[in-house]
């Protein structure tokens, strides 16, 4: 579970206590962690785990390395390699033995450059590799220098989902201008930033909150700040081979719109702008650019790497010849988690018509990407800064918040629900951050609606839909709990619930320690919340934890080693995961592992602690149990936040887009039959804010 620090101090034993914020109930609590832990967490978040088990990758940097050196001893020259950010020293190893005749590695961080020097004596290379703990950048060569002389090849991966976000521009800059020799062999060669137009009513609710609105009538509407602002500045990354291909249309081919060359043949510019006259193959209107980048590996452009969805991969095509579904096509695409896609939002909605040119512009800095359409051809392609939120939406709520303020389904529940009960004579309490649903009871007829917005982003931006929707002779802000409103000045307690500081959906329950300041006799709503599971077996997610043994035919389980002990010590075993970005095939039916009546003092409850088994009803590989919570406005109407249809035990789930489940990943991966049970417990103290899950599977003799 994220722990929000706020601060620590050193026992005797050198064990320390760490503050943090508890968003279950909200107050300021302690807890002991290890000496190191701000050491095992940043080894334990670390991205290398997922990238190594990227086979492809690794593959085709092999490749290349192996050209590279080869040429060069063909020319008569030595092969001198520097790997720059060498995580566990793979490439390194790889370029040994391909033959190089020296390899220069430099890695920045320390536990994983320790780590490196491990392995690579592990694997008997610590004659063969010099390895640099500092950045790229402050290396020397010459006598005395980290380099007696410069390098003749480069092999790097300094790449993110922007391609260029990590730095990898001046990477390359400064590795041409001091510390390669001309005519040097640059791995990967070259690479190329593809764009494609689209319009997508559920790409543009993850960025604009639209209307709520009930059957016929709106009850809500969306301030024009809020409709013409820009957007998040930060990249929306997103596995869009997942993301449903009846969900978008697309207006203009996928377009090749920036080239990086990456030998330092052609200068890389840190700020440039392109615009790309190009005609639309359908009419509608430009929501957003879905982006991704492909990668030359060698010089004569014979190994690609390719990031793009299922539907432009390289390989589709091919595929598609031997009669492969797209669905059938994705199973067999390379994942990625460390390099996805991203959607880019247009600053303006622009309405496009087949066959009627239109100029399509990127920018880019040394870090960031953005775009903008324009619906005709330009002469002189304008400037354009890089887009920022000017409204505070975007800045208060996650894109996914965004996206569950504009589920219509969701929002007609609440509504429903609202309708029965509000009248009037109705004076409701919101407890939820952002609630624009608390807005909406005073459409229905509520006399009066206090709002607990404690958060300053989060109360200004209610505060814009209370002004723009003429609504605030009856809504009253409340900026601190101190200062609620007593029991006899309200009659409902409405929550969705939502909270800023929560992270897994349980933390929602923030609302039942809430409202326990009111008796139970105040109506509420929801009354109730079940927290649910399913044994899974994921297709791919449970790759971020998985050990790597062997990789490439070089030992890694030092590294294995290394992260699962700094997770251990820094991470919760349940995170919170989009699981509709993770294909997982259920292996259980769904089971409860406990409800609450929220309609209670939770305050009068005693600690609980529960367990049981459910049975495997399909055989594979149970690597994980998802987690979420349903919420159960009145006895008629549940809200889930977990799958959106009934899950039926060896098909994939369909999960709610617009949360984050929790996931309980097994560090040992079982291969499961219908002889197998899942062994579950969980624990709760009411007093403390705790949550705890275990699972186990267990043959049915053993159970």
């Amino acid at each position: 579970m994220f722990r929000f620090c706020l601060n620590r101090f050193y026992k005797r034993n050198m064990s320390i206590f760490t503050q943090y914020l508890n968003p279950l109930i909200g107050t300021i609590s302690w807890e002991e962690k290890d000496e190191n832990y701000d050491y095992h967490q940043e080894v334990a978040r670390s991205a290398f785990a997922d990238m190594l088990h990227d086979h492809e990758r690794n593959h085709k940097y092999y490749l290349a390395l192996k050209t590279a050196i080869e040429r060069k001893h063909q020319m008569g020259e030595e092969a001198n390699v520097l790997d720059i950010g060498c995580g566990t020293g793979l490439l390194s190893m790889m370029a040994v033995k391909c033959g190089a005749d020296t390899v220069t590695a430099c890695e920045v961080f320390t536990s994983m450059a320790e780590c490196a020097i491990k392995i690579i004596k592990e694997n008997s290379f610590e004659d063969k590799i010099k390895l640099i703990q500092k950045r790229s950048t402050k290396m020397t060569v010459g006598n005395g220098g980290d380099m007696p002389k410069k390098a003749n090849i480069l092999v790097t991966e300094v790449f993110d989902t922007e391609l260029i976000g990590e730095g990898a521009l001046s990477t390359f800059q400064h590795a041409y201008e001091n510390l390669l020799e001309e005519n040097s062999i640059v791995i990967p060669h070259s690479a190329t930033i593809w764009a494609q137009v689209v319009e997508s009513s559920d790409v543009h609710a993850w960025n604009t909150i639209q209307p709520i609105k009930d059957e016929s009538r709106s009850l809500l509407y969306t301030p024009h700040c809020v409709k013409s602002c820009f957007g998040a500045a930060a990249v929306h990354d997103i596995q869009l081979t997942q993301f449903p291909h009846d969900a978008f249309k697309p207006l203009i081919p996928p377009q090749p719109i920036f080239r990086f060359d990456f030998t330092g043949k052609t200068p890389l510019l840190y700020d440039e702008k392109v615009c790309l006259n190009v005609k639309p193959t359908l009419t509608g209107t430009a929501h957003a650019i879905f982006m991704w980048w492909e990668l030359n590996m060698d010089v004569d452009n014979q190994v690609l790497l390719s990031c793009a969805p299922v539907w432009e991969h390289p390989d589709t095509k091919k595929l598609r010849q031997k009669g492969l579904s797209l669905t059938e096509i994705a199973d067999l695409i390379p994942w990625r988690d460390h390099w996805m896609q991203a959607i880019y939002y247009l600053p303006v909605e622009t309405s496009v018509v087949a066959n009627q040119e239109v100029s399509l512009i990127g920018y880019h800095d040394e870090y960031s990407l953005w775009f903008q359409l324009i619906n005709e051809s330009v002469n002189i392609v304008p400037d354009c800064e890089r887009p920022v939120c000017t409204c505070g939406i975007h800045v208060a709520y996650s894109r996914t918040r965004i996206g569950q303020l504009n589920d219509q389904k969701r929002n007609e529940k609440y509504i429903k629900a609202l309708a029965k009960k509000v009248t009037s004579d109705t004076i409701c309490l919101c407890l939820s951050d952002g609630c624009l649903l608390s807005l909406v009871a005073v459409k229905l007829g509520a006399k009066k609606v206090f709002i607990l917005e404690t958060n300053f982003l989060s109360r200004k931006s209610i505060d814009m839909f209370i002004d723009s929707n003429g609504l605030s002779e009856k809504i009253e802000i409340i900026e601190s709990i101190n200062d609620l409103p007593s029991e006899n000045d309200i009659n409902l307690i409405f929550g969705e619930p939502y909270f800023l500081t929560s992270i897994v959906p349980w933390e929602n329950l923030y609302f039942w320690y809430l409202s326990s300041k009111y008796s139970p006799q105040v109506q509420r709503i929801p009354i109730g919340a079940t927290i649910c599971g399913v044994a899974v077996e994921f297709k791919d997610l449970h790759k971020i934890r998985a050990p790597l043994g062997v990789c490439e035919g070089f030992d890694l389980s030092l590294f294995d080693e290394l992260v699962q002990e700094s997770s251990e010590k820094s991470d919760s075993p349940v995170e919170a995961q989009p699981l509709w970005e993770y294909p997982a095939k259920a292996l259980s039916l769904p089971f409860v592992l406990q409800h609450f009546d929220v309609t209670q003092n939770i305050n009068e409850c005693k600690n609980i602690h529960v367990f049981d088994t459910i049975p495997i009803l399909e055989s594979g590989l149970c690597n994980g149990v998802a987690l979420w919570i349903d919420w159960h406005l009145d006895s008629e109407i549940t809200v889930s936040s977990g799958p959106k249809r009934e899950i039926e035990p060896g098909k994939r789930i369909s999960w709610d887009p617009f949360t984050r489940q929790g996931v309980y990943l097994f560090r040992h991966i079982t291969n499961v039959t219908q002889q197998s049970v899942l062994q579950w417990s969980f624990d709760f103290v009411p007093q403390h804010g705790n949550i705890k899950f275990d699972f186990h599977i267990l043959s049915k003799t053993l159970k």
